[in-house]
């Protein structure tokens, strides 16, 4: 199985390149994307690790986007990680997630939901692209505070829910926006884990087929058979490649009962 949906500590993942290909190295995985939030940080040393026990590196990203009120990632693969447009809105995007972190930290702050020194959560996700909610948990946890990351989902539901920032209003990159550079970058755009939008998911493909999308996320841990069967259907209609992985964010972190190559797609022929 080709596992295309995976993210690294580069984003909110917390596996190590090497972890990731160690995984991969157990279970005999011939290829795997790297597909971390907004950034492309982790390619290169993916790419040369991978090399090395001839593990085959498709070059992703999974692009935050917004469309009609809804948050909708688009996946990119075989991307030519070098292109300015793409590295271009990639900023805008992490940018905007920095500028969020802080309003989101701020407002913890002010709510008693929390008290940790900034800088030193700023010091623990330096060698990333843009601080992750998930990094207030993790900077803690480093520090030698008495939490673990299975405390995450309680610590996100109960308190950073009840924030309301107006995030997707003021987004800045529309998912049209997103598939374009996709595509202006060489790579091929995918509609990632449709379902999770709800009633809204067929209609927001439907509006990005005229700006190039090209594949569909069908093969998904969400998606139970009906919904697979739904896709497929979709994407046959349409012409659209079908894609699937586990989206693994390490053991800890995955929303779902799941390890890498439990979900993709068996030929790499769709992105040769």
């Amino acid at each position: 199985m080709i596992d295309l949906h995976v993210h690294s500590k580069f984003s909110d993942g917390t596996d190590s390149i090497d972890d990731i290909l160690k995984i991969v190295r157990q279970k005999n995985i011939s290829a795997i994307s790297l597909t971390d939030h907004d950034t492309t940080y982790g390619i290169a040393e993916i790419t040369e690790k991978a090399g090395r026990q001839n593990t085959d590196i498709i070059p992703g990203v999974e692009i935050s986007s917004v469309s009609n009120g809804h948050l909708i990632h688009i996946l990119g693969y075989n991307i030519d990680v070098s292109n300015s447009q793409l590295q271009d809105m990639l900023s805008i995007i992490c940018n905007y997630f920095k500028k969020s972190f802080m309003d989101h930290y701020h407002w913890l702050l002010k709510n008693n939901y929390l008290d940790f020194d900034i800088n030193k959560i700023i010091e623990y996700a330096g060698f990333k692209q843009s601080i992750a909610l998930s990094d207030i948990m993790k900077a803690m946890i480093a520090d030698g505070e008495p939490y673990s990351l299975k405390d995450w989902p309680e610590f996100f539901n109960s308190k950073l829910r009840h924030y309301d920032g107006h995030f997707i209003e003021n987004f800045p990159i529309h998912s049209s926006e997103a598939v374009e550079v996709i595509n202006q970058a060489k790579g091929t755009s995918s509609f990632a884990h449709p379902a999770r939008i709800g009633d809204a998911d067929i209609k927001e493909m439907e509006l990005l087929l005229p700006h190039g999308l090209r594949a569909l996320e069908v093969y998904y841990p969400y998606h139970d058979e009906a919904l697979v069967s739904k896709y497929e259907d979709f994407a046959i209609r349409h012409d659209l490649l079908k894609t699937g992985g586990t989206d693994w964010h390490g053991k800890d972190l995955t929303t779902w009962n799941v390890e890498i190559g439990d979900y993709g797609v068996k030929e790499m022929v769709l992105f040769d």
